[in-house]
């Protein structure tokens, strides 16, 4: 006999739960914490400086090894990685900003919980943040404990945007040496594909007809610290419009990518390009973004992104939720130096 809703209002309450999905337990995540905790896009500039909130979410105390990745190109300046620890009092949250660091010394917070001295960046820099959670021999162990957001804050035209940081979680098998693998097994696996709905670039705005402009920031999930070698990918882009036309294009990624989303593929004419308003002729759009896999066995490709979205010639910024589908085909292998 077919079922009516009369059948359906006479069945129990708890029948008519519905259990939201969850994400994988391998999944990277803005939402929950993580053993590994990335901040993709870190600035500090005359114009610009970062807010970095870090948040211990277990009734334990944690250490953390953390390094700041000045992705700048080499042509400007050398490839630099600069590491710190800090500790963290259970559920205890620590803050400061990017180019001022924390002094050696506490100054206005109780001693317990001062989690340690931060280096500040150096001027015109940056790149990315990575933390992982380390026990007292500072030995990574796949304790879940992190979560983050960073706010970027435009010292001349007061516009702010904050982001979820990324984190990776970890697992019990995790072996303790310096080489973290995220595959699933020591850590969860960067994501195999990442999707992100935007608006073409200089599409007119609905509301107050200034042209819309996106921007991506990219960062390998691999990367040798110890030998500072950099990870490097190359993505694919596969882009939709409204009417769901189909263009692609691909990008390499070493070290680090800030970038306007018609410069991927026309630097020289962003009019032309794939990501436009101009070519495109529909407003909004999905780029399907992949990272191609290779024959290497040592380390994978995957990627880590956050996209930003502005307005009124950049004095409006706000953070596009990007999203995190699969785990990757390919393992990807994060080095840690050697502690002192």
């Amino acid at each position: 006999m077919p079922w009516t809703i009369r059948h359906l209002l006479s069945l129990p309450l708890c029948c008519l739960l519905v259990v939201p999905a969850l994400p994988c337990a391998g999944e990277v995540s803005t939402d929950l914490p993580g053993a590994i905790l990335v901040f993709p896009k870190v600035q500090s500039d005359p114009q610009r400086d970062t807010i970095i909130q870090i948040t211990n979410n277990t009734g334990i105390r944690v250490f953390l090894r953390c390094f700041y990745v000045d992705g700048r190109d080499s042509r400007d300046a050398p490839w630099l990685v600069t590491d710190f620890q800090i500790t963290l009092t259970q559920n205890q949250p620590t803050v400061w900003v990017a180019g001022q660091g924390l002094p050696a010394i506490p100054s206005d917070r109780p001693e317990s919980l001062y989690p340690g001295p931060v280096p500040p960046v150096g001027d015109g820099f940056q790149g990315a943040l990575r933390c992982v959670v380390v026990d007292e021999s500072e030995r990574p162990v796949g304790i879940n404990a992190l979560t983050g957001e960073a706010t970027i804050i435009d010292r001349q035209t007061a516009a702010a945007f904050k982001y979820p940081g990324v984190t990776v979680p970890g697992f019990a098998a995790n072996n303790g040496d310096n080489t973290l693998l995220l595959d699933d097994v020591e850590y969860g696996s960067c994501p195999r594909v990442l999707l992100l709905n935007h608006f073409f670039d200089d599409a007119p705005d609905p509301v107050v007809d200034d042209p819309i402009r996106t921007g991506l920031t990219v960062v390998p999930c691999s990367m040798d610290l110890e030998n500072s070698v950099p990870g490097v990918a190359t993505l694919q882009f596969e882009v939709f419009n409204e009417f769901e036309q189909r263009l692609s294009t691909s990008f390499p990624v070493d070290c680090y990518a800030d970038i306007g989303l018609s410069s991927i593929d026309r630097a020289s004419q962003p009019e032309l390009s794939i990501f436009n308003f101009a070519l495109q002729g529909t407003l909004v759009g999905l780029s399907r973004i992949r990272p191609v896999l290779d024959s290497r066995t040592d380390t994978g490709h995957g990627v880590i992104a956050i996209a930003e979205e502005r307005r009124a010639a950049g004095a409006m910024v706000s953070a596009i939720h990007m999203h995190y589908v699969g785990g990757n085909l390919q393992a990807d292998v994060i080095i840690l130096s050697e502690p002192f």
